[in-house]
């Protein structure tokens, strides 16, 4: 009788790898199909809100000067024929040129990015500190003081729009108190208070949802069986509970990630004057600068594609059963 072949010590094993291989090109392929959308939308408003020409001719040009700039960018082709070159410029990384900066484009995006960046990943870990830990633990003691003053807050944090919190926190820790600059980037301590006010809000909603699933958690069976046969409520608590709580808790903290990629960080940066994404769009929408609007909506867009495949790998790292899909 032929004898079972085990795997090779060391190596993968193949139908999970296969698996993963094949989630990360099924990502990468609605990553790029995602993209392209993006790009044909933005294309597509920029060219209808009004005449790009208009951006780099003076204020003072005649119709005849207007017409000599279109025709010197190829302003004057037809639509569709303009729509494939500047697919394939921004897909070869060619965004064009900021008449604001005077520079290209992507350049400039790419030096407010590091910030916006910083600033979300500080965000979200302060926002995962209160809204994980606090949520767990509320959780697991419903109706107590502690969550009851921990869930208040988080509803307070839900309520508030996210620039009126920034402003609250200029005003009391910079002008009153005097901790903190009020706005810009002058060192750690100016990324303080941006990073708070994401915290703040986005570990409100954190803090709900992982209350809910810990409270859910822990009066299942399996809960009520350790706890009658001695095990203490710690032991079931981080051993257990969260454990199986890890999915719910990966869910919500990658979507809210994601959210700051999809525009909610570009708000703050904007009142606390922070040198990222969102101010650079803000100030180019001022000036017309449609290549540098384009290049900052189109990267933006490239890290919620990117956050949404690393959340799915999240996934399969925490759940056996996302694995076995």
């Amino acid at each position: 009788m032929p004898t079972p072949q085990t795997p090779a010590a060391g190596r993968p094993d193949g139908p999970a790898a296969g698996g993963l291989v094949l989630l990360i090109l099924r990502r990468l392929r609605d990553g790029i199909i995602t993209l392209a959308l993006v790009v044909a939308v933005i294309f597509v408003l920029t060219n209808l809100v009004g005449d790009p020409a208009l951006v780099y001719a003076p204020v003072d040009a005649t119709d005849e000067e207007v017409e000599r700039l279109a025709r010197a960018f190829g302003l004057d082709d037809p639509f569709l024929q303009r729509f494939a070159e500047y697919f394939v410029d921004v897909f070869t990384g060619d965004f064009g040129d900021s008449h604001w900066q005077k520079r290209p484009a992507l350049n400039a995006v790419f030096d407010a990015l590091p910030n916006t960046i910083m600033l979300t990943l500080a965000g979200i870990a302060g926002a995962a500190v209160f809204g994980i830990i606090g949520g767990i633990m509320a959780g697991a003691r419903p109706g107590s003081v502690f969550d009851r003053v921990n869930n208040l807050t988080s509803v307070a944090a839900l309520s508030v729009p996210n620039f009126w919190l920034g402003l609250l926190l200029i005003v009391v820790f910079s002008l009153r108190l005097g901790l903190f600059p009020t706005s810009g980037k002058l060192g750690w301590s100016s990324i303080v208070l941006p990073a708070a006010t994401v915290a703040i809000v986005h570990g409100g909603r954190i803090f709900q949802l992982v209350r809910s699933a810990t409270v859910e958690e822990m009066s299942k069976p399996y809960v009520l069986v350790a706890r009658s046969k001695g095990f203490p409520r710690r032991t079931v608590l981080w051993r257990h509970v969260l454990r199986n709580t890890g999915l719910t808790t990966a869910t919500i903290a990658g979507w809210e990630y994601v959210r700051l990629w999809g525009g909610a960080v570009f708000a703050i940066e904007w009142v606390f004057a922070w040198p990222g994404i969102g101010t650079l769009m803000i100030n180019a929408a001022h000036r017309q600068d449609f290549f540098v609007l384009q290049a900052a909506v189109i990267i933006a867009g490239a890290f919620v594609v990117t956050s949404n495949l690393l959340v799915d790998l999240m996934y399969r790292a925490i759940d056996n059963r996302v694995k076995a899909s």
